[in-house]
């Protein structure tokens, strides 16, 4: 009689590895299918640019019971983030369980017994069939890239990519070549920050300034701005209570809005915004908007002082020497790097299962950003980045592996999908073009944690020291434990598997 239940893992990323991690230490095998040939996700050699370093200080971007080594910098390098995860899988036993250049064709729910999922795989021409009870998806929503199709391509005699194909020859070959890089996004001013140092006057195509923050505000590390309670309850969150209902109500709000505004106002002499003309036409609360991004080194500077040459508009198309932009400019270059994100994608399921997970806009029809109401024994990790993702996956890690135990206190589905429908109309609000398809967490990392933790019966204040919780940075450490605390809340049903259903297709 089978005993243990298996748990198939799509990518072994950030998210992919910490859920195996998770799943394993609930009682679960794994096994882990990632169609590179080495881990990391957005961090393995074969997907970062040059140079590429974390946005978050290196204390910050760290799961609870695995911190970095304190030898690494403040804002760790993309080889050195994959080595940490290299490690990180080695302590914890995962590396055994991932099957490398391994890509998932299809994911299709067992028609009959006892339910589960059957996993279509190929590995170098060799197509292989593995039966799991669970599935978690953690292709991220980093995953496909966003190539915008540009009329007169095959006229153009240059060099065309995504910024995920951006290698060091790119960088070598820019000091003969006249570069442009479209986007405002931090791989956008990362790569124009490296051209700009071997090449003469790069261009930023860009169809808005947005908001950035530094990484030292003034000589202040950006992770004791923003990165706690106090910073995030700056901004109203969809629903207010305690501190949070004061500071946005009529005796709190002028001194929250006076804050802000302030805030702005010293970034904004800090960047020599108004000298670049890169000003945004949207106050400064709008950098609440589904993404904080911090500066690249130089970028604002040499925008400031010409070095780097601002084109507001877009590529309406290519031509033999160079792009056409809407605008009507003609831009004579060599290569044309789009930094323009990625596209969230699952391509792996049929109609009738994407049809159940995304509604018709494309969004993603996710409880808490982790569970499909209508598709039983699947979840998603790492589709509610934040601005502390390691930590925000590994939640979703334990909420997936209660939900797959029978132990996680659920709502019914309709009442799930009111709540989702609710959560993307205030979203559509917020942030209607810069939703990541209904995914987006940022800057309200610290509530949507907060809301994993209650659903799980958890605690959400973790030290004796309420005051230093609210204003201090993000500290992972303070979470460490949670599978001993899950299994102490229900003591009688360590190992009940109550969740395996059949989907009717």
């Amino acid at each position: 009689m089978k005993t243990t239940h298996t748990v198939g893992i799509i990518g072994a990323g950030v998210s992919g590895l910490v859920t195996a991690k998770t799943m394993r230490e609930h009682g679960f095998s794994v096994v882990v299918f990632e169609r590179e040939a080495e881990l990391g996700g957005v961090w393995a050699s074969t997907r970062r640019y040059p140079n590429v370093t974390t946005q978050n200080p290196r204390d910050t971007y760290t799961f609870s019971d695995f911190p970095m080594p304190k030898h690494y910098p403040e804002w760790p390098t993309g080889e050195q983030v994959q080595q940490y995860l290299t490690n990180y899988a080695r302590q914890f036993g995962v590396l055994p369980g991932i099957r490398f250049s391994t890509s998932v064709e299809r994911a299709e729910p067992i028609q009959g017994g006892a339910g589960g999922w059957v996993i279509h795989t190929r590995k170098q021409g060799q197509s292989e069939e593995t039966n799991v009870d669970f599935l978690v998806v953690c292709n991220g929503v980093f995953n496909e890239p966003n190539m915008p199709q540009v009329p007169g391509r095959e006229l153009f005699a240059g060099t065309v990519l995504h910024s995920t194909e951006y290698r060091q020859h790119h960088l070598d070959a820019a000091k003969h070549q006249r570069v442009a890089v479209v986007g405002f996004a931090k791989s956008a001013h990362d790569i124009l920050s490296q051209v700009s140092n071997v090449s003469e006057k790069p261009v930023c195509i860009y169809r808005e300034a947005k908001w950035k923050m530094p990484r030292i505000f003034w000589g202040l590390n950006f992770k004791h701005l923003l990165m706690h309670r106090f910073g995030e309850s700056l901004f109203p969150y969809r629903s207010l209570f305690g501190i949070h209902k004061f500071l946005h109500g009529p005796l709190g709000k002028p001194v929250t809005n006076l804050l802000v505004k302030t805030i702005g106002n010293l970034v904004s002499a800090q960047l020599k915004l108004k000298q670049s003309d890169l000003l945004p036409e949207k106050p400064f609360d709008s950098i609440a908007n589904c993404a904080i991004g911090l500066t690249s080194d130089n970028f604002y500077e040499r925008a400031a002082s010409g070095e780097i040459q601002l084109e507001k508009g877009q590529i309406a198309r290519f031509v033999p020497d160079g792009v056409v932009l809407n605008t009507g400019k003609h831009l004579a270059v060599d290569q044309v790097v789009f930094a323009t994100g990625f596209r969230q994608t699952v391509l792996f399921f049929d109609e009738v299962i994407t049809s159940r997970i995304r509604n018709q806009k494309g969004w993603f029809q996710l409880y808490r950003n982790v569970l499909p109401p209508d598709v039983p024994n699947l979840s998603f990790v790492g589709y509610n980045p934040s601005l502390f993702t390691p930590f925000t996956s590994e939640l979703a890690a334990h909420y997936s592996a209660q939900y797959f135990k029978g132990q996680l206190n659920l709502p019914d589905a309709p009442a799930m999908k009111l709540e989702i429908a609710l959560h993307h109309e205030w979203l559509a609000q917020r942030a209607p073009y810069n939703n990541a398809s209904g995914t987006c967490i940022i800057p309200f990392s610290f509530h949507h944690a907060d809301e994993l933790m209650r659903d799980m019966g958890l605690n959400t204040r973790r030290t004796r020291n309420p005051i230093k919780e609210f204003m201090a940075p993000f500290d992972p450490s303070i979470y460490k434990g949670l599978t001993a605390e899950l299994k102490a809340l229900n003591p009688a049903k360590k190992n009940v598997i109550a969740n395996i259903q059949l989907v009717e297709a």
